[in-house]
């Protein structure tokens, strides 16, 4: 049984640990003088860097090899390092090679002493983290595809009535913190007689109707206000910094265009109008259901009194 106290045997493993960290340790080990510049590396830093032996790199620096930016960026850490003589450890460095080659290193920098306890230069440890890194951007990607998708509905490419909610607990809580008197407005739409056309011409036609609405609520707002699907056959939009008859002009202009666009059906132009609500955001009565309450009560005002236009 070997003597782990012995220090021929002590030293029998400092050597053994020290050629295979040189040698077959794949992550770059390497030391450096206070000048940056490279005293020891393993071979696994060698290969990174294209040279055939930890030699090749004795008196080099990071300016030989990468980026001035790059290169830069480890200086100045290393300079941190050995002013506190604390590590850095986990560093995440982007090497920008081309516009479709870029890498990625976790790195930890340590300050590095000699035998009388004083900083001569530092040491880390750098891992190639590139495919991990392209994994994670990928998965966000995704997540926030599948997060867009849970928003939109899938038959207008509209926001949804999720979605509606959500947005307008954000408007309320901009809108209240504000102190400038301004608000938002919300128009509800209803199609009018869309039961009538799925009756007639089948459930597609009715998808058509609904297609051609959301283009047209699309059209005619600005990129700042947000269109809905919140039912079968009604939608929202949200109108930021709209008072009402700002608002009210917006809501004209979108029950003219869908009546003076009508839709194709089965070769025919049928003529599709619809009925509105708009009501706008008070903060001294800032109940949402009420808000939408007297929105829906608004849009059945203006169904009673004939279809086709709005109701304030």
């Amino acid at each position: 049984m070997a003597d782990y106290t012995d220090p021929a045997f002590k030293a029998q493993v400092d050597k053994i640990a020290i050629d295979t960290i040189r040698n077959k340790m794949t992550d770059t080990v390497y030391f450096k003088d206070r000048d940056s510049k490279f005293i020891w590396n393993n071979v696994g830093h060698a290969i990174q860097l294209g040279v055939a032996s930890p030699d090749d790199l004795l008196g080099k620096s990071d300016f030989d090899f990468f980026p001035k930016d790059f290169a830069q960026s480890a200086r100045d850490t290393e300079i941190t390092v050995m002013a506190s003589g604390e590590p850095i450890c986990n560093i995440i460095e982007e090497l920008v090679l081309d516009d479709n080659n870029v890498r990625y290193f976790m790195a930890s920098k340590y300050p590095l002493y000699d035998d009388k306890g004083e900083i001569i230069g530092t040491w880390g440890v750098s891992k190639d983290v590139t495919d991990q890194k392209v994994l994670e951007r990928e998965l966000q990607r995704s997540y926030s595809k599948m997060e867009l998708l849970a928003r939109v509905d899938d038959l207008s490419g509209l926001y949804n009535r999720r979605y509606f909610y959500e947005k307008l607990e954000q408007m309320t809580s901009l809108y209240n913190s504000r102190e400038d008197g301004s608000t938002f407005s919300i128009i509800v739409i209803d199609v009018d007689d869309l039961k009538m056309i799925n009756d007639q011409f089948g459930q597609m036609s009715g998808d058509i109707v609904l297609r051609s609405i959301a283009d047209t609520l699309l059209s005619n707002t600005k990129k700042a206000d947000t269109c809905f699907r919140i039912g079968g056959d009604e939608f929202a939009v949200a109108l930021m910094d709209s008072d009402k008859m700002k608002a009210l002009g917006i809501a004209k202009q979108i029950i003219n265009a869908i009546a003076s666009k009508p839709v194709e059906i089965e070769g025919k132009k049928e003529k599709i109008t619809v009925s509105a609500g708009l009501v706008t955001y008070d903060k001294e009565n800032p109940s949402l259901s009420e808000l939408l309450s007297v929105a829906e009560r608004k849009v059945n005002k203006s169904k009673r009194e004939g279809k086709n236009q709005v109701s304030f």
